[in-house]
């Protein structure tokens, strides 16, 4: 099983009301929530790890949990509100408003969840989880003590609006990242991580620290992936003409890139060192087509199974 440890909220997604005027419309998000919830509906075996409020809007999240199959036996309850996020969508990314403040995904440690049951193969961390303690002290103590035991996997997927410490935040990110066995990142969360750094020095550098797998988007240019001692190969986009927004894309490749992974049998420590571009290519390649599916809804609206097996045939 896939454990998803962090984030998970309510988006407030931008629209229109049937006289024209704009509004928000409420969604469950999360960058983590969305990569369990695309496990999950793409047939893998994943569970959410991580704080969830007793409210109203709670319940909502634990609702979208359950209809897509993610195992809840990790989540743990709290009293505290729901995180908050209102969305801008731009032409690339989107842009986040956060409201994460005293909230039960914020405060979530790691003491409120049960130990780790032998069936875990991979622990998956990333987004606003990382930003700041508690949650964020928790994610980098467990890393510790799993590293070694079993496959670690980190997205940052930054958001230099909601950090109010930089160098402090990018400190914590170089300890995980080191750690990491798994790597996925967008150019944009490079260039805030390492702003001094090209993609290619980036890559090698926690390659030489132990890293099997750097993937890093880059939009309409593709994909590049990086493994120790091959030379670095790119993936092309999966265009589609209808895109709605760009919400959850990220997730939902993040999310299916491991599915893909875990239904290859490839979610050992040994495997993934060992693991050859031609593996690495069909499951980015099965990633892009998620991805890309995911754009032509409104939010984050990860695709099940036989939608993608459909796109693939």
């Amino acid at each position: 099983m896939i454990i998803v440890c962090g984030d998970i909220l309510i988006d407030f997604i931008p629209d229109k009301t049937k006289d024209g005027s704009e509004c928000y419309c409420p969604a469950p998000g999360g960058s983590c929530a969305n990569i369990a919830v695309a496990i999950a509906r793409l047939g893998g075996k994943v569970g959410f790890m991580g704080g969830v409020s007793t409210d109203f809007l709670g319940e909502k999240l634990i609702d979208f949990l359950k209809s897509s199959h993610v195992d809840l036996k990790y989540v743990a309850r709290a009293p505290q509100q729901t995180t908050l996020a209102f969305v801008e969508l731009g032409e690339e990314e989107p842009a986040y408003a956060f409201y994460d403040d005293n909230t039960a995904s914020r405060l979530w440690t790691r003491s409120q969840s049960p130990g780790f049951s032998e069936d875990i193969q991979l622990i998956h961390i990333g987004s606003t989880s990382l930003i700041g303690p508690p949650i964020s002290d928790s994610c980098e103590r467990m890393f510790k003590i799993e590293k070694g035991k079993r496959i670690l996997s980190i997205d940052p997927n930054c958001r230099p609006n909601a950090t109010a410490n930089p160098d402090v935040y990018r400190a914590r990110l170089a300890r995980l990242t080191a750690m990491a066995d798994i790597i996925k990142l967008s150019k944009t969360d490079l260039a805030y991580l390492r702003p001094d750094s090209t993609i290619e020095e980036a890559a090698h550098y926690w390659l030489e620290r132990g890293t099997s797998i750097v993937i890093v988007t880059r939009g309409s240019q593709g994909v590049l992936c990086f493994l120790p001692n091959q030379p670095a190969f790119s993936v092309e986009t999966h265009f589609v003409k209808d895109v709605v927004d760009t919400i959850g894309a990220g997730d939902t490749f993040m999310a299916a890139t491991l599915t893909y992974l875990q239904k290859q049998n490839c979610l050992t420590l040994d495997k993934i060192k060992t693991i050859t571009v031609e593996k690495i290519t069909e499951a980015l390649k099965y990633a892009s087509i998620a991805a890309a599916i995911n754009c032509q809804r409104r939010g984050a609206n990860p695709p099940w199974e036989n939608e993608v097996q459909e796109k693939l045939k």
